[in-house]
C-alpha cells in the first residue's frame, strides 16, 4: 500500500515537471518567433551570400575592394523609421498579407558591381484564383520606391550599385528596407476609391 502511494506521488511529480517543461518550450518558441531573424557576416573581394527565409542577397566577386560588414534582418513589422506613409495604404486593407519585411545594412555605401537581391513575393500561381496584387516597397534612405509584381511571379530580383545613407541599423551607416505585401485587388480598388483616388489596376492615383 505504501509502495503504491509512493509510485503515484512520483508519477504526479513527473507529470508536473513535464507540464512545466512544455510551458517553457512553448515560451521559448514564442520568443524565437517574435525575435527578428538576423544574418551577419564580413564579405571581401571574393564575394558572398546572405540569406534568410524569403530573401537572398548576393555580393558578386569583384564588387568590393576590401572586407565589408553586412547585416540582413527579417523584421516583424514595417519600422517606424523610415516613416510608413507610403506603405500605410496597403497595410490598412482587410485580408492584406505580409510576405516579408527586411532590412539590409552595410558598412559600405557603393559597390564596384551591383548586388543582387532576390525576394519571395508570391506563392506558386494557381490559375482561376482571386486576383491578388503584390507590391515591394523599398526605402533607400531618402524615399520609397514601389514596385508592382504580377501574381504569376513567385520572386523578384533587384540590382543595387549603392545603398541609402541613414537606412542601415545596428551601427551600419547604409542600407535598404524592403517590405513585401499582398492584398486582393478588389480591396485595393475599394480602398482607393474610398480615399477619392482612381485605381489604375496597379496603383492608386490621386484625382
Amino acid at each position: 500500500m505504501r509502495l503504491a502511494l509512493m509510485l503515484r506521488l512520483l508519477l504526479l511529480i513527473g507529470l508536473l515537471a513535464l507540464g512545466g517543461a512544455g510551458a517553457a518550450v512553448q515560451g521559448a518558441l514564442a520568443y524565437a518567433q517574435a525575435t527578428p531573424q538576423v544574418a551577419e557576416r564580413r564579405i571581401g573581394p571574393q564575394g558572398g551570400v546572405l540569406q534568410l527565409p524569403g530573401i537572398r542577397v548576393e555580393v558578386p566577386a569583384g564588387a568590393l575592394a576590401l572586407l565589408v560588414r553586412f547585416r540582413l534582418e527579417r523584421l516583424q513589422a514595417v519600422p517606424t523609421s523610415p516613416p510608413q506613409n507610403e506603405v500605410f495604404f496597403i497595410q490598412t486593407l482587410p485580408e492584406r498579407e505580409v510576405v516579408g519585411i527586411y532590412r539590409f545594412s552595410s558598412s559600405a555605401t557603393n559597390f564596384l558591381k551591383p548586388l543582387t537581391i532576390e525576394l519571395k513575393v508570391n506563392p506558386p500561381y494557381q490559375p482561376g484564383g482571386r486576383s491578388f496584387k503584390s507590391a515591394v516597397y523599398l526605402w533607400d534612405g531618402s524615399g520609397y520606391v514601389s514596385i508592382q509584381v504580377p501574381a504569376t511571379r513567385e520572386s523578384l530580383r533587384l540590382s543595387r550599385l549603392e545603398l541609402g545613407l541613414g537606412a542601415g541599423a545596428g551601427g551600419y551607416p547604409a542600407g535598404l528596407v524592403l517590405a513585401v505585401l499582398r492584398a486582393p485587388e478588389e480591396n485595393l480598388r475599394r480602398e482607393c476609391q474610398a480615399r477619392g483616388g482612381r485605381w489604375t489596376g496597379s496603383s492608386c492615383e490621386q484625382r
